[in-house]
């Protein structure tokens, strides 16, 4: 699956996503406190790899 940047901004919008050496970060536009078992951050090697982490966002703790 190869995805682009704009594919990205567009699946999730609360995130703002940078390109850095050697890889890509996302980082919540409203960050939440460190109690609520979510990350503010998430990187990846690639952009593939950051969607994956970016949809483990989104589901329910403890399902895979």
């Amino acid at each position: 699956m190869t995805v682009t940047v704009a594919e990205v901004i567009r699946a999730f919008p609360g995130w703002q996503i940078y390109d850095l050496a050697g890889g890509w970060a996302a980082v919540r536009t409203n960050l939440l406190p460190r109690t609520s078992g979510l990350s503010n951050v998430r990187r990846g090697e690639t952009l593939e790899e950051l969607v994956r982490r970016l949809e483990a966002e989104t589901r329910p703790r403890g399902t895979a």
